[in-house]
């Protein structure tokens, strides 16, 4: 009998227990387990027949409550923990921004490049080579003669580049043309190393638009420049302003601000918000454009001093923004959301007394040897627009 029971113990519990056909009996809870608490067991004592308050009765168990699970310590109070997330980190970046400091020649202006100077001409090189391509219909031959006064123009500025930088020019005898420059020398304590076996090439566009470009090494004109300025000093004076660019590493500077930006705007913003429109438009308004409004000014104020360095007289190229200023009429609120400061602008910073007078100083003192150098150093460029062979930066 007991036997039968034992087997049909489970029939026997589905007859106590009715259950509609199809249902499961209910289950008993499972035993949950909390890791938000723990307990520290110890004896109590027995309790006394006399206890009759409770403060005679035995105490409960002590509740410790856990308020950061199994982790421990937080790692900011642990200096082991601090220094791998924190100070390592930080002294890794304060040792890469100082690595990479560099001072901008002329105006002494500090920035940030993490760009090589072989990685920027590298750049520079891809992105000129692909505008060639696509612009192949309109660029003018090197033998035309709007391409030959470029040219002629643009070789006089960069050799007024090499003076005042330090490197002063020598005629085919091998001599000093003038050792005076050599005193004013604005790459003793600026860098200059980029410079360095510049391939330079020049370029002249067939079209309407007054504009002129540049990459590391590389010049693009439109003739609509060439139709709306006139002289040669006009000319010289936009020139000189791309030269600035190319000397100022402007190209590598936006590439590495522009790196800099997104990296702070992904953990500073894109906490707050994922939409990418936002990142882009916050980053284009409070970093890209106020740095290339600055570097623009920082270019007139290079091509001002190698427009006078070249003989050119430099209140030339006041008048010359001017113009430019006539042609772009920006209100205000363009003025903020472009690339580019206002005419303006741009009159008012050429027009300091500082920078007026330096450049009248150098003037001065280029005037002479420009003739001196315009009949004892040929054209570095050959008929092809290339650089001749032996002629270097």
């Amino acid at each position: 009998m007991k036997s039968i029971l034992e087997k049909s113990g489970s029939a026997i519990f589905r007859l106590l227990v009715p259950c509609r056909p199809g249902v499961r009996p209910p289950q008993p809870p499972l035993p949950t387990a909390s890791r938000s608490y723990r307990t520290y067991r110890r004896r109590l004592p027995a309790v006394s027949r006399s206890a009759t308050t409770p403060s005679q009765w035995p105490q409960r168990p002590e509740l410790i409550h856990f308020t950061r699970g199994r982790g421990g310590e937080p790692w900011y109070l642990d200096w082991r923990k601090l220094a791998a997330r924190v100070l390592a980190p930080g002294a890794a970046a304060i040792a890469a921004y100082y690595h990479n400091i560099e001072t901008v020649p002329y105006t002494n202006r500090t920035h940030l490049v993490f760009l090589s100077p072989r990685i920027e001409r590298w750049l520079g090189g891809r992105m000129f080579d692909e505008f060639k391509k696509e612009n192949a219909a309109m660029i003018l031959p090197a033998y035309h003669y709007k391409s030959a006064r470029v040219r002629r123009i643009t070789s006089e500025i960069v050799r007024a580049a090499r003076r005042t930088l330090g490197v002063a020019s020598v005629d085919p005898n091998g001599e000093l043309l003038d050792d005076r420059f050599m005193a004013r020398n604005y790459g003793k304590h600026a860098m200059t190393r980029h410079l360095d076996g510049f391939d330079w090439e020049v370029i002249v566009l067939e079209d309407r638009q007054v504009n002129a470009m540049c990459v590391p090494g590389k010049i693009v004109v439109y003739t609509g420049l060439l139709d709306y300025f006139k002289t040669d000093a006009e000319i010289a004076a936009v020139l000189g302003h791309e030269v600035g660019h190319i000397i100022a590493r402007h190209t590598a500077e936006a590439v590495t601000k522009s790196l800099c930006s997104y990296a702070v705007h992904r953990l500073v913003i894109g906490r707050v918000s994922d939409s990418p429109d936002l990142l882009r438009g916050v980053s284009k308004l409070l970093f890209t454009l106020p740095f290339s409004r600055k570097m623009e000014i920082e270019a007139d104020h290079i091509g001002m001093l190698l427009l006078a360095a070249a003989g050119f007289d430099p209140r030339i190229a006041i008048a010359v923004e001017e113009k430019l200023g006539k042609i772009s009429r920006n209100s205000e609120l363009k003025n903020y959301l472009s690339t580019h400061p206002s005419g303006k602008e741009r009159v008012q910073s050429l027009s300091r007394d500082k920078v007026l007078n330096e450049a009248m100083e150098l003037y001065r003192e280029a005037s002479p040897v420009k003739e001196a150098e315009r009949f004892s150093i040929p054209d570095p460029f050959d008929i092809r627009g290339r650089r001749s062979h032996g002629w270097k930066w």
